[in-house]
């Protein structure tokens, strides 16, 4: 039997149920392509968007360290995005000034917005810029996209601060680094002159060091002889300095055989060239420093706290016989940052110069018969102490022409201390506590067969002894852009301050009267003693004078100048434009 197969075929229901699937997954394709057109359509103006906010961002930061500020940027990035990158009327944008500082400023975008304290000084601009963009495949129907950039831009101001001003006389400044560095030099004006006009850029100082960044640099320890060598290397690129600047620097590397490796950063805890204002400080690559302002800075911290014995240099014979010994303690650091106070009130940038330290016992007549008496007519401690002069930067403005940038510097002189006392020479190695003398002095004595008979004493009414500051007064000075002419070096008002100070020993002997205690076999007869005390201080005052005349001309070969605080500009790099995220 032969059995037929049965034919089958699709009925007409299952016919239409195939074509509306075919149809509802061509639709969904369609859906799916017109989708992604409009996605792709969206990424593009949103990309454009994203360029026009940069460009924007980054023209309104170029401005607003100028004299417009915040305005001057806020018009410069509006003016870009609609007359230069095409920005429709139906777009907006929105800038707003504010401060870029990830050390400051917590959160991801390190951004915080004018009007509050961590703002200033103002350094970035953000930019929002929003444009509404039509749908392609959808009539009627928009949405809105936004893009965000920030641009960053710092006035870099370097200067440096001392508290003498080096004369270039070729004697003084080799006489000077041959006492730091204990070296033989003998270079001529001229050599020191090439040193005083020659410019090093940080990031090329870098990488004649062997390292590629800022961070780096400032974490590198180097010998004076290794810095010298350094300079004169980038120096001689491009010829930007004389040969007899270069070879200048190559007899000081040469006889510079001390082994002492200086920081080149400077902080809290340690001291070194370099100071460096910035929360970047990636930023400061392109400041530029002195050549002879870092070479004596480094010779002085490589001097580190050494004492100098100066009896010899203050010789009053036969007036009398002096103790003297002098030390430098901070030595001068050259300041690069920008302006401006961080939200608790210190200076983002600032300068310290250097402090000296001085240690002196006058001794005019000692006699001592064996066995019988001891008679010291008078053995005077004094300390001294030239405290730091400080340069803080209060604000820059930068415009399109050097000599209309300016920056103001805060200069002060800083504070003197004096003081009189049996424990005067501890305060040579005191580095915790202000200068204090606690102890009184005993400055004339006569004892027989071991029996005190007269003591005489310096000492203040609370009984500890004798302590004289001098507080000194700030001055702001005013520095333009431009390199080599007038302005580069300034110095505070000495007027005042000054005048004080020089002649700060003969201050001490004409108050000395009402100090002097003299005690008889133990009881104080100081009320009964006016034509004692009248003679000693009349024998202290020509001592003390002639003291105050060989002083200070002594203080300025160790690169100190009582009164004195003056600020060597070393330029002014005006901020380029920069998008942080």
């Amino acid at each position: 039997m032969v059995h037929k197969r049965r034919a089958t075929a699709m009925s007409p229901r299952s016919q239409r149920g195939a074509v509306s699937l075919l149809a509802a997954v061509w639709v969904s394709v369609a859906i799916i392509t017109m989708a992604a057109i409009d996605i792709g359509h969206f990424y593009y103006v949103r990309r454009d968007l994203q360029r026009t906010a940069d460009l924007a961002a980054a023209a309104g930061a170029q401005t607003i360290g100028s004299a417009g500020t915040c305005t001057a940027a806020i018009n410069s990035a509006q003016l870009n995005a609609t007359m230069a990158n095409g920005l429709t009327s139906s777009g907006t944008i929105q800038p707003t000034c504010g401060r870029w500082d990830p050390s400051a400023n917590a959160g991801q975008s390190h951004f915080v917005a004018a009007g509050v304290p961590n703002a200033l000084p103002l350094n970035a601009l953000q930019v929002v810029v929003s444009q509404p963009v039509s749908f392609l495949f959808l009539a009627g129907q928009t949405r809105t996209l936004t893009a965000t950039a920030t641009a960053q831009a710092t006035n870099i101001r370097s200067f440096s601060l001392s508290t003498s001003i080096a004369s270039l006389s070729g004697g003084l400044v080799n006489g000077l680094l041959n006492g730091l560095l204990n070296t033989n030099l003998n270079l001529d004006v001229g050599a020191y002159q090439g040193l005083a006009t020659a410019q090093i850029k940080l990031l090329d100082l870098a990488i004649a060091l062997g390292v590629s960044s800022m961070n780096d640099l400032l974490n590198t320890q180097v010998t004076v002889a290794q810095l010298a060598t350094a300079m004169a290397t980038v120096l001689s690129k491009g010829n930007v300095a004389s040969a007899s600047v270069t070879n200048a620097l190559g007899t000081i590397a040469s006889a510079s055989t001390g082994k002492t490796a200086i920081n080149i950063g400077n902080t809290s805890s340690q001291n070194g060239l370099l100071a460096i204002g910035l929360g970047d400080p990636q930023a400061a690559a392109t400041a530029t420093v002195n050549a002879l302002d870092v070479l004596i800075a480094a010779a002085e911290i490589a001097n580190g706290t050494s004492a100098v014995n100066l009896g010899a240099a203050l010789n009053l014979s036969p007036i009398a016989s002096i103790t003297a010994q002098a030390q430098i303690i901070q030595p001068p650091v050259i300041a690069v940052g920008e302006a401006g106070t961080y939200p608790d009130g210190s200076y983002r940038t600032s300068a310290h110069s250097a402090v000296v330290r001085l240690y002196l016992n006058v001794n005019l007549v000692s006699l001592s018969i064996p066995l019988v008496a001891t008679i010291n007519a008078l053995n005077l401690p004094v300390y001294i102490e030239v405290g730091q002069g400080n340069a803080y930067l209060q604000t820059t403005q930068c415009s399109t022409q050097r000599a209309t940038s300016y920056s103001w510097i805060s200069a002060q002189p800083g504070v003197a201390d004096i003081c009189i006392g049996g424990d005067a020479a501890g305060n040579m190695t005191n580095t915790t506590v202000p200068t204090s003398c606690n102890q009184p002095a005993q400055i004339t004595s006569v004892s027989v067969l071991g029996l005190g008979l007269v003591n005489v004493s310096v000492q203040s009414p609370s009984g500890g002894g004798v302590n004289l500051p001098v507080q000194a007064s700030a001055t702001v000075l005013k520095f333009n852009g431009v390199q080599g002419d007038s302005d580069d070096y300034q110095s505070t008002n000495t007027n005042g301050v000054g005048s004080a100070v020089a002649g700060l020993l003969t201050q001490l002997a004409s108050g000395l009267s009402g100090t002097i205690h003299v005690w008889l076999l133990g009881a104080d007869v100081s009320g009964l003693a006016g034509p004692l005390v009248s003679g000693l201080v009349g024998l202290l005052t020509p001592v003390l004078q002639s003291l105050d005349a060989l002083l200070i001309p002594l203080l300025q070969l160790l690169g100190v100048q009582i009164g004195v605080a003056t600020v060597h500009d070393l330029g002014l790099a005006c901020g380029q434009a920069q998008l942080v995220y």
